[in-house]
């Protein structure tokens, strides 16, 4: 009877022990952080349905994701905002692009008309059959534009000549046919010679034809041509070499 009593003595305190161990477990358990602590999370329930003919499916449910790029305030500090960042390095051409090369156009040429007239004396006219052997005799060549030109060796005119009558064009076959009231000879500076040449010439074949004619010699505005008016143009003449050989030389 007495070794029974110790026997459940010992089975007691023994009890009592592990009771003690069990719940100091427990109690370690209860006091772990949230994040370590497991959680389960249960599927609400489902609604009540009048008849339903099938079981009720469980329910999954996901987690939450926010994509928003703020974080909510903590502590009183303001929020923190992510910039996306780029680690590719990207070159900007800043240079000015090239404008488009525009070809210079050459200064047109200076030009200068010199001319003289050979007119009758009035009331008379020069007749045209006269006219016309006199033209041929100087060497003038009818051609280009209806009129009379001097032609240099490769057919460029050096000076030409017009008739006084408007349009002042000459029909050959039809000249003896017709009286003129003067002529005017002109040459078209630069030309194919200098112009101190081609006024010479000029003035040389207005003199033979004035005297083959008896006709009287004009500048172009119809004043009496004088020996000091001749002087004159040929300064003119000299002049405008001297400064289309100098634009030539730059």
């Amino acid at each position: 009877m007495t070794e029974l009593r110790w026997i459940l003595l010992v089975a007691g305190l023994l009890l009592l022990a592990g009771l003690y161990l069990w719940g100091t477990r427990e109690r370690r358990r209860s006091g772990a952080p949230e994040v370590e602590r497991p959680v389960r999370i249960e599927p609400p329930p489902a609604p009540p349905a009048a008849a339903p003919s099938h079981p009720a499916e469980s329910l999954r449910v996901e987690p939450q994701v926010r994509l928003d790029d703020e974080l909510p305030a903590a502590h009183g500090r303001a929020s923190q905002r992510f910039e996306p960042m780029m680690t590719q390095e990207v070159e900007i051409d800043l240079s000015v692009p090239d404008e488009p090369r525009i070809d210079e156009v050459p200064a047109p040429k200076p030009q200068k008309i010199v001319a003289v007239r050979v007119t009758a004396r009035p009331p008379e006219r020069f007749d045209g059959t006269q006219l016309h052997e006199a033209l041929l005799a100087e060497g003038l060549e009818f051609g280009r534009y209806g009129i009379f030109h001097r032609l240099d060796p490769v057919g460029r005119p050096i000076f030409s000549m017009a008739s006084l009558v408007e349009p002042g064009t000459f029909d050959p076959r039809t000249m003896g046919e017709s009286a003129y009231p003067g002529i005017a000879l002109f040459a078209v500076l630069p030309g194919p010679v200098p112009a101190q040449q081609a006024f010479e010439e000029l003035i040389a074949t207005a003199h033979s034809l004035a005297g083959r004619l008896s006709g009287s010699l004009q500048d172009d505005r119809g004043a009496s041509l004088s020996m000091q008016r001749i002087s004159a143009m040929r300064e003119e003449m000299l002049e405008f070499d001297r400064a289309r050989y100098a634009r030539q030389s730059h």
